[in-house]
């Protein structure tokens, strides 16, 4: 069965970033990652007013940077170069404040010192990749569904991810242990085939269990 990456009804959200023109999808991501972005201002010691404004000029650093940058995923998943771009947002921001305010502002300096960190900002593009990653697993797991029988799916669920027994799952279904393990193990699979072809770049795709 043929999918269409492109797809802006089925397409994760920042699948669809990778078109310029897609308009709707730039403007759920600024309202998707906004609080995000604020409340990474708000625990890295910001004031409700002055998180707000970093917030909006971290956005548009970001989406500009995003724009403007071509993706080639012979170089990479997309997941790390978001996450190389988010970084280099924040930094650019860093500097223009700085050249800005100069040095006499010790509040600004001292909130500039610690977003530029690698910690902070290891965190804010890790939240990020996560919510990359999980809008990513969310498009394969939509697909695969439709792929496999209603017993295969509902064994793969109960077991990845509402975590149960594969004993209570068998049972619940009424087949074999051995069938909740191969039932298991082939959604896994065509998960990880289903994330390698929307994110080309990446290496391997990861279910949400690995197949033990």
């Amino acid at each position: 069965m043929a999918y269409r990456s492109d797809n802006a009804t089925s397409a994760t959200l920042l699948l669809r970033l990778r078109d310029l023109d897609d308009e709707e999808a730039w403007n759920e991501f600024v309202l998707r990652y906004t609080s995000h972005l604020y409340r990474w201002c708000r625990e890295h010691g910001l004031q409700e007013s002055d998180a707000s404004d970093v917030t909006q000029d971290v956005l548009t650093k970001l989406v500009t940077a995003m724009r403007s940058f071509e993706y080639d995923p012979r170089r990479g998943s997309f997941r790390g170069w978001l996450k190389t771009v988010t970084r280099n947002a924040v930094r650019d921001l860093g500097r223009r404040w700085r050249a800005g305010v100069g040095t006499g502002d010790t509040q600004c300096n001292r909130f500039l010192n610690e977003i530029s960190g690698p910690e902070p900002l290891s965190e804010l593009a890790s939240e990020i990749e996560s919510q990359y990653e999980f809008e990513l697993l969310a498009e394969a797991e939509s697909r695969v569904k439709l792929r496999v029988k209603p017993e295969t799916w509902t064994a793969y669920r109960m077991t990845a991810i509402d975590q149960l027994a594969s004993t209570e799952v068998a049972r619940s279904l009424g087949i074999t242990i051995s069938a909740v393990y191969v039932a298991k193990s082939r959604v896994i699979k065509l998960l990880r085939e289903e994330v390698s072809r929307l994110d080309p770049g990446s290496m391997n795709g990861n279910a949400r269990e690995d197949d033990k």
